[in-house]
């Protein structure tokens, strides 16, 4: 860390209109090859319940009914059964010390765990006074997975030219000029493509910036209490030290929030290539006690809900072992009528280099 900020992650909900192209795509291939195809493929919905105690709920996605308005019972039985192995596949976290002291589970499939005590007072005050004295920033936020937005939209841009291609074909014109007009309007419609994509992250950047009010730094490792936050994290999660990023301490002021997110990435491998690859675990502890507000929400786990509690972790897994991207422990950080100080260590897939993470020659 050495003072350096991490870049916060926070991967909100997507447009829609990823489905929509995606779809069509879909659609238009099954046409081209002349198959059947259904546009329902029977799962039955999530339901999301807006978290922070407000009591809305939403379905993440529409009913499953007949031309009669009822529901079908063998498809809906059939999606259950897939929904169930999809879960089971991202059920499989890593691996982490189940008999850790302390250590109590508070939800499954997703597995949520709390660990009572994780800290000391002593230690949850010596990381809050080392990171008051650094120069705590405005948590800056990153439009994640943008590399497959632009991915699923560039896939897209040959079918800019296909009306001309046609065109000149159908009047006999030569192969190659063919070939060289193709790609010249591929050429111009590439360039129009990704000028507008950078525009379009840097605009969601900064609506995403607008969501989260906090301020935060970095640890080093090497006090009291971030020391011990990253030893108890090696033998709770199972893991070295060097698949962490450096501790992150996070500060809300009466009134801040953080909207709905995830931690994970579906971009990680191209994204945070340089900082570990995919995230494997979220450990949060809570370093004061909040007399009102400040929960940690999942708002499609019912919501579940945690009151700050000094000392006390909260770990849950943001992908599975494998990297897969888990939309079920979307969160936030409710508003905090009182001031809420929170430590933060995430768990990647390998290595995480300075500056996101320790040194090289910790310990």
């Amino acid at each position: 860390g050495e003072g350096r900020e991490l870049e916060e992650r926070a991967y909100m909900a997507r447009d829609s209109s990823r489905s929509l192209i995606g779809g069509a795509i879909l659609v238009s291939a099954c046409l081209d090859a002349g198959h059947a195809f259904s546009l329902a493929p029977s799962i039955p919905p999530r339901t999301r319940s807006f978290g922070c105690g407000d009591g809305r709920t939403a379905s993440l996605a529409p009913p499953l009914t007949s031309s009669r308005g009822t529901t079908k019972g063998a498809s809906a039985a059939r999606g259950v059964r897939f929904m169930m192995q999809a879960d089971a596949v991202l059920d499989a976290h890593i691996k982490i010390d189940e008999e850790y002291p302390g250590l109590r589970k508070v939800h499954s499939t997703p597995d949520i765990y709390l660990v009572d005590d994780l800290l000391t007072p002593e230690e949850c005050d010596s990381i809050i006074d080392r990171a008051g004295g650094k120069d705590m920033q405005v948590s800056p936020v990153a439009y994640s997975g943008w590399t497959e937005d632009a991915g699923l939209f560039a896939r897209l841009l040959p079918i800019g030219a296909l009306p001309q291609v046609n065109t000149m074909m159908n009047n006999g014109d030569e192969p190659l000029v063919i070939a060289a007009t193709a790609l010249a309007i591929w050429g111009g419609l590439s360039a129009v493509f990704w000028a507008g994509a950078y525009l379009w992250a840097e605009q969601r950047r900064k609506e995403l910036q607008a969501l989260r009010t906090s301020t935060s730094t970095t640890l080093d490792g090497e006090g009291l209490g971030d020391g011990a936050l990253v030893r108890k994290a090696e033998k709770l999660l199972a893991s070295s030290w060097r698949e962490f990023e450096a501790p992150t301490v996070i500060r809300y002021e009466p009134g801040q929030v953080l909207a709905p997110h995830f931690d994970a990435n579906r971009g990680a491998q191209v994204e945070d290539a340089n900082r570990g690859g995919q995230t494997l675990a979220t450990l949060l502890v809570y370093l004061n006690e909040v007399e009102k507000g400040g929960k940690t929400a999942f708002g499609r786990l019912g919501p579940l809900e945690v009151d700050p509690q000094k000392g006390q972790g909260l770990l849950f897994f943001p992908a599975s072992a494998d990297g897969e991207f888990d939309e079920r422990v979307e969160h936030e950080g409710c508003r905090a009528e009182d001031e809420k100080w929170i430590a933060r260590i995430w768990r990647h897939e390998r290595r995480v280099e300075p500056p996101f993470g320790l040194k090289d020659g910790y310990k």
